[in-house]
């Protein structure tokens, strides 16, 4: 009986199978290289056509010059949260547990169920934040005691502030939040962070960069935003449809020095207090080298030179800024310029935008003498807030 050999697969065949592996995965590489050059080609041609790109890099002042983008240091660990008017906020319930963060967005201290209490409201940035007390103390808790220790009687205060807002966002907040607070007295310490204003576009200044992000990504310009690839590849699954992408603006833009943006604000923010019955009182804030051939003391020192080694134009820029806003203060009689309020003292800074605790003391101190009269009445100094909110 003749036994048929067992069927063999033919080499043809074997090498066939592995072909078609290697051709499959050819063909996956070559179409991940197209849609990566296809993402290089398009970002390069809108990048000659003028389109704005946005990285949102924040260079840090540490030794190693570590980089990191916004979102990851404003946002994390619940912070801050995305806010469509300014740019990022503080989350609803405040970035601890503490019961003074009850109302979204301002920390109080105080009992504002009494009807009897000067209600007063803090805006500002980092120095004025809060959330910071711990590191280098907040002046408004020394307002806060000095106000409800003295014949001034008891007050509320709602400390608004947040680090990285320039007069900008203080400003929207102020239209936005304060209203329904029904503050007495509005008061704002600012400066350092409207030099350049660290969270604004430069050419829109009431916009942050969150906001255009955020606009861009939902009206599908991935182009402009650190994500291209995946709003490509969800095109490419879309089927082709009609291009629909929404146009996105931020605005008329601004050819003003950053002295005279921040003059503006202030002006606006006093009326805006007045519309709602409250006085206003801005504070032009002390900074380290913004005097004309500042040289630095030995406590000082080291601070300010890890400052130059990572913004080399700051003091040039910093001299300037304060040079002209001061001459704008003058001339408002809502304006008190405390700049040179560590003037002949030392060991008062944390960093060189900073004050430390024994600064952040002085400066609740020297608000409170300026703003209020230490009589038996909790009435407002003359000479700090005169005007009456119809003027």
């Amino acid at each position: 009986m003749n036994e048929q050999p067992l069927s063999e697969t033919p080499h043809s065949v074997v090498l066939s199978r592995q072909a078609k592996i290697v051709l499959g995965i050819l063909t996956i590489l070559a179409t991940l290289i197209l849609l990566l050059a296809t993402d290089l080609m398009a970002r390069a041609y809108l990048g000659a056509k003028g389109a704005p790109q946005y990285s949102l890099v924040w260079q840090s002042s540490d030794k190693q010059g570590k980089k990191e983008t916004v979102v990851d240091r404003r946002l994390s660990q619940g912070l801050n949260v995305l806010d469509p008017q300014l740019g990022y906020a503080r989350p609803a319930g405040g970035p601890t547990s503490e019961p003074a963060w009850r109302r979204p967005g301002f920390r109080t201290s105080g009992d504002e169920t009494s009807g009897a209490a000067l209600r007063l409201v803090v805006l500002g940035g980092s120095t004025s934040d809060p959330y910071y007390e711990s590191d280098w103390g907040a002046w408004s808790e020394t307002l806060f005691t000095r106000l409800n220790e003295g014949p001034t009687g008891p007050a509320v205060v709602y400390n608004g502030a947040v680090s990285g807002y320039s007069t900008n966002q203080e400003l929207l907040k102020l239209i936005r939040d304060v209203p329904a607070l029904a503050p007495d007295v509005v008061v704002s310490l600012s400066g350092v962070n409207d030099l350049n204003f660290s969270h604004s576009l430069r050419e829109h200044p009431m916009v942050s960069p969150y906001q255009l992000v955020m606009l861009r990504t939902l009206a599908g310009k991935g182009h402009q935003s650190p994500r291209f690839m995946p709003n490509l590849l969800a095109a490419m699954r879309s089927g082709g449809e009609k291009d629909t992408q929404l146009a996105v603006t931020a605005g008329s833009s601004y050819e003003m020095t950053d002295a005279e943006m921040w003059r503006r604000n202030v002006e606006l923010m006093n009326a805006a207090s007045a519309q709602m019955g409250a006085r206003f009182h801005v504070f032009l804030q002390p900074a380290m080298g913004i005097e004309p051939g500042y040289i630095p003391t030995d406590s000082e020192a080291e601070l300010y030179a890890a400052m130059l080694s990572s913004k080399p134009d700051y003091a040039e820029k910093a001299v300037a800024f304060y040079t002209a806003a001061r001459r704008h203060c003058e001339e408002l009689m809502y304006c008190t310029d405390i700049s040179d309020v560590f003037a002949g003292k030392t060991d008062l800074y944390h960093d060189p935008r900073h004050p430390n605790h024994q600064g952040n003391k002085l400066i609740g101190d020297t608000v409170f003498e300026t703003l209020f009269v230490l009589d038996s009445s909790p009435a407002l100094a003359e000479s700090a807030l005169g005007q009456t909110p119809e003027q």
